[in-house]
């Protein structure tokens, strides 16, 4: 659905969509006590990288509609030469979200697939494919909005002081993840061992986790 769709903020909305089931993936997939962890840590991992990327993904899209209005993906509209940085910052926000290498989202795809395979190889079959959609759809977006013409404007439309420094914020912090991801994934680790510690304290044995026993 988000690679098809024909306006902007729909193809956010279900961009967020696809990346919510990954997250749930890892979260109610269940085997073994070890391969449950790599799931849990993988969707946690996931879970967080989403919120930095996609939200900072959004805020490059707020800041593209303040200058020229609602966005359709109906047809090409050239606004990379307004607009370059915010075009640089579109597309590796974008691909972030999707596991790019080097970025944050690639250590929490990576670490979802590598636990999802082994229990359920078709599972895992499907989170790559699913990331594969997502990464054709925020290219297609990108190339929509800032290739195929020229936008003509009789103002500066270029970035402000103020959302440059709010973008090589957030973008160091998507690329710094992605470069040294051991604090990140040692944490989320530890977190999904509490997680599942404290589920394992809640169940009765003999009753499943979802019957909410």
């Amino acid at each position: 659905m988000a690679a098809t769709q024909r306006d902007c903020r729909r193809f956010f909305a279900h961009l967020f969509i696809s990346h919510s089931a990954l997250v749930l993936v890892g979260l109610d997939l269940v085997e073994d006590h070890h391969l449950e962890v790599i799931c849990v840590t993988g969707a946690l991992a996931l879970w967080f990288s989403v919120m930095l990327t996609l939200g900072s993904f959004g805020l490059i899209m707020r800041a593209l509609e303040a200058r020229f209005g609602r966005l359709s993906l109906t047809g090409f509209r050239g606004l990379y030469d307004h607009s370059p940085t915010l075009a640089v910052c579109f597309l590796i926000t974008g691909l972030a979200s999707i596991g790019f290498p080097g970025t944050i989202g690639f250590i929490s795809i990576e670490i979802l697939v590598d636990g999802t395979v082994e229990p359920s190889p078709w599972i895992g079959f499907v989170v790559a494919i699913l990331a594969a959609l997502n990464g054709i759809a925020v290219v297609r977006a990108y190339l929509i909005l800032f290739t195929g013409t020229r936008h003509a404007s009789t103002v500066s439309l270029g970035i402000g002081a103020r959302e440059r420094f709010a973008v090589i914020v957030l973008i160091s912090l998507i690329v710094g993840g992605g470069l040294f991801p051991q604090p990140f994934v040692t944490s989320r680790y530890r977190a999904a061992e509490s997680v599942l510690k404290d589920r394992e304290a809640h169940v009765v044995p003999g009753k499943s986790p979802a019957s909410g026993q």
